[in-house]
């Protein structure tokens, strides 16, 4: 892990080197590998699972290693479940799929592992820094799209998402790279002598990927395309405008509507309601995730902290100095906080899809900084600047927050649900040595049955079953095992016969 911090480290520095120097594709290319290194760090640093909703995901994406076409969440249940719940139940098509496909694959090609999980978050989120910093310098100019891409390297919502341990996780992450790609695409095909239709389509494959990730959200693309070009007199009385923004949105139709028609004929009563599910959230605060029209104004503290106040200025800025290449890249960021503040469902990452939009504003203060403060052209100026970027960075890395987040040297609130988790974690890692295979797991934590499933390949149940189910169990040839009493959940005295087979490795409780 220190290695890999120091790897960071010097590797930032010699992107700002290069960048100093004018070595554009050489500076990006050590911000890659510094992000690669930092992102690896957080993939590795928490040997467990997160609850939400990470180990959710992990279990749908290991069960779909035997069919990718089938996403399951419990592959055996011998239990009644309601498919309308999507933490317990069978079918799972609770999510689009290409996220979960993503770590299938990564854990096919390296193993079932927290790392093989993280993976994928880790691989797009240090791809995106090349289109953020191309975003950036068409948009703005080169120091902008470089300064977009350090900030990038270190934020620290995107490397909380990355570890697992801030909800949606992966799925959030995938969104964000993909819609973001979309948008890099679409300002590649503003460029003059721009090979105008390859960009365009390729604006319409990612948008239809981000879709596939989290559904109709990831077309937020089109909103900035379609505004701008209604809002500019010589392009809206051109044909060819309309002909190419629409062969890119059947490219992503083409994308991501077979998924839809597969599970709507392969998982008909499941499917629906999903799709009813997604539809009510815009009408009613869904699992009481709900807040004022004002929630994601607010909630920009929560995910920059001290960057807001360069948020703002970096706004201002665009608007006082405006540039025809930004004008979309506004529009798009106004519609996401528009729509999912009149959402009546709110959560923290919904509008963190813009987060690379946002991040652009303070690079473009970042740029205006340094022209102002390098304009003397001393060696002074350019080390107090560095300096200063470098305060910058570490204000949106905020290391005091990850080290509370993911150690127990300096975790306070935290600290009791770490250990928990390190201790149920070694004990499911066990667990098929300490079961005999065909047997039934009853009793693990409330809903730690998910990871147990994850990293063993027993079935296993967070409850027990009531007397009547488990006589039917027993009726039925299945073999019953549990864990002993632990917390406030203690067994039921028809689970304590000789019938019973009681895992010799008790789950601590802090």
């Amino acid at each position: 892990m220190f290695l890999l911090l120091g790897l960071t480290l010097g590797l930032t520095l010699l992107s700002l080197f290069c960048y100093y120097r004018r070595h554009d594709r050489a500076a990006i290319g050590a911000l890659m590998g510094a992000g690669l290194s930092l992102r690896l760090v957080m993939a590795t640093v928490d040997p467990f699972l997160h609850d939400f909703d990470e180990k959710y995901h992990a279990l749908v994406a290991k069960n779909m290693l035997a069919d990718w076409t089938t996403p399951i969440l419990r592959l055996h249940p011998v239990l009644p479940y309601n498919y309308q719940t999507w933490c317990c139940n069978h079918i799972w098509v609770h999510k689009q799929p290409l996220f979960l496909w993503q770590m299938t694959l990564s854990m096919h090609l390296f193993g079932v592992s927290e790392l093989a999980v993280r993976l994928p978050s880790v691989l797009l989120t240090t791809l995106l820094i090349w289109p953020v910093y191309r975003i950036g310098k068409l948009a703005y100019n080169r120091a902008a799209g470089y300064f977009t891409a350090l900030l990038l390297v270190f934020a620290q919502y995107q490397l909380e998402l990355i570890s697992g341990g801030q909800s949606v996780d992966h799925s959030d992450i995938a969104f964000l790279f993909y819609i973001t790609a979309s948008i890099w695409a679409y300002v590649e095909s503003q460029q003059p002598g721009a090979r105008v239709w390859r960009w365009s389509l390729l604006a319409g494959l990612l948008a239809g990927a981000a879709t596939l990730c989290k559904w109709l959200p990831g077309l937020v693309v089109y909103a900035g395309w379609g505004l701008t070009l209604l809002s500019t007199p010589a392009r809206r009385r051109q044909p060819a405008e309309y002909l190419r923004l629409g062969a890119s949105g059947l490219v992503a139709l083409a994308v991501f509507l077979p998924w839809q028609l597969y599970i709507h004929h392969r998982f008909p009563v499941e499917s629906a309601y999903e799709q009813q599910f997604s539809a009510i959230h815009f009408w009613k605060a869904v699992e009481g995730q709900g807040g004022p029209w004002y929630f994601y104004f607010r909630n920009l503290f929560y995910q920059y902290q001290w960057l807001l106040p360069f948020i703002v200025g970096g706004l201002v800025l665009a608007l006082r100095r405006p540039r025809p290449a930004l004008r979309p890249l506004l529009l798009i960021c106004a519609v996401v906080f528009l729509f999912f503040s009149a959402a009546a469902t709110k959560m923290p990452s919904y509008t963190y899809i813009v987060s690379p939009l946002l991040l652009l504003l303070v690079g473009i203060v970042c740029a205006e900084s340094e022209q102002h403060l390098l304009g003397s052209g001393t060696r002074a100026a350019t080390v107090g600047w560095t300096l200063l970027l470098l305060l910058i960075v570490l204000l949106n890395l905020r290391p005091d927050a990850l080290l509370k987040h993911h150690t127990l040297r300096f975790a306070k609130s935290s600290r009791t649900f770490r250990e928990q988790k390190l201790q149920h974690t070694a004990v499911y890692r066990q667990l098929d040595a300490l079961v005999p295979p065909g047997y039934v797991v009853f009793n693990t934590t409330a809903l730690e049955d998910v990871e147990a499933m994850f990293y063993s390949s027993r079935n296993v149940y967070s409850w027990w079953p009531t007397e009547a189910e488990y006589r039917s169990l027993r009726a039925r040839g299945i073999r019953l095992a549990t864990f002993p009493d632990h917390g406030q959940q203690v067994l039921p005295a028809y689970m304590r016969g000789p019938d019973v087979l009681v895992i010799k490795a008790p789950l601590q409780s802090w």
